[in-house]
């Protein structure tokens, strides 16, 4: 089966995706097992990418892909999951640093939360709390390590001391953005997985984002769409999920907002509504939850309940909750405090406090 980590190897030399290349050669071995006279047609008769292929192919040796595996920390499969393995153009073989991909098929529920790169803060927190809440029911989380939705979702996962796995539009050598570099180490280190379909060195591309959704798409049990604008990438992620069979659900969002028109044009065409754990819980009826309580339940009595209907309703600022409440400020912040240390409100960038995960 090395043929297959041949090809990610290829790839890289070519700079392109090959997967076309497969289907013109009639599969995936006969495209490594391609004779000299066939290859330039298959490659689409491109002078460059056929001088790379043919280098690349002769250099490549198992002792040298090993021994370049092993200098990066990394390991690799050519056995994939049969839930990525029923993609249309599955990858030729997945390489990982962190935790092999064990859990995934064994009845453990494995949820991809993705969304906007530019979320607002009420997405970021409820990404954040769900994947949260996701993991202390038993889940692993797999996101695409993106700005905005996806940090959340893998810093929520992180949160809970839960598993999580992100999927790369790059190398694992080759971390995009740099500012999630960090974050993809603590994952490493929490015993998740950081993934790629792609050879060390490949540099992240427009081309391999929508590639990198499908693999996404192919891990997860369900999909939930947090936020995402009328274009957004998410809503590719979707996509490949309903053509897998698996359930895909969508948080909806004030009416109007541009971060909520691709949810709404989901829940319009049939997408199940997300509002907490619990319903993606309902979605998968039949894997291995916990059962435990999604997160602490909500004060039932005095300022703190009062505060938390409030931002329930929508977020707020400390003096407009000291008007609509009718308490002191003192009281709000006190309140607040403590309803924050429960995990029940956030803060965001404006210093408006809303209810999480809510």
């Amino acid at each position: 089966m090395m043929w297959r980590l041949g090809l990610l190897v290829l790839a890289q030399a070519v700079n392109r995706d090959l997967q076309a290349a497969a289907r013109r050669a009639g599969g995936a071995k006969a495209l490594w097992d391609c004779d000299q006279g066939r290859l330039p047609s298959v490659l689409g008769h491109d002078d460059d990418a056929l001088r790379a292929w043919k280098a690349a192919r002769k250099a490549f040796s198992t002792e040298w892909a090993m021994e370049e595996l092993a200098r990066q920390g990394a390991w690799w499969s050519a056995q994939l999951p049969p839930s990525i393995d029923a993609l249309v153009d599955p990858p030729f073989a997945l390489v990982g640093r962190g935790s092999p991909l064990g859990q995934a098929g064994d009845g453990v529920p494995v949820v991809a939360v993705v969304g906007s790169r530019r979320p607002t803060a009420r997405g970021l927190s409820f990404a954040r709390s769900l994947a949260s809440d996701l993991c202390r029911q038993g889940a692993v989380v797999v996101s695409g390590l993106a700005l905005g939705i996806d940090a959340a979702a893998h810093q929520g996962a992180l949160d809970a001391g839960g598993s999580t796995i992100a999927v790369l539009g790059s190398s694992v050598d080759q971390i995009a953005p740099r500012t999630n570099l960090r974050l993809a180490e603590r994952i490493i280190a929490s015993g998740g997985t950081v993934l790629s379909e792609y050879w060390f060195e490949t540099p992240p591309a427009p081309w391999r984002f929508p590639a990198r959704n499908r693999v996404v798409a192919g891990i997860a049990d369900a999909v939930v769409v947090v936020e995402a604008a009328e274009r957004s990438g998410a809503l590719i992620t979707a996509d490949f999920a309903l053509d897998l069979g698996r359930p895909v659900l969508a948080v909806p969002g004030p009416a109007g907002a541009t971060m909520s028109q691709g949810c709404h044009h989901l829940l319009r065409a049939g997408a199940a509504l997300c509002e907490r754990a619990e319903d993606v819980v309902a979605e998968l009826d039949g894997l291995r939850w916990l059962g435990e309580s999604a997160g602490p339940a909500a004060p039932e009595g005095g300022p703190d309940a009062v505060v938390f209907d409030e931002v329930l309703r929508e977020p707020q600022l400390v003096d407009e909750l000291a008007e609509t409440c009718g308490l002191s400020t003192a009281e709000i912040v006190s309140a607040l405090g403590r309803l924050e240390i429960d995990g029940l409100v956030a803060r965001d960038a404006l210093n408006r406090y809303s209810a999480r995960g809510r």
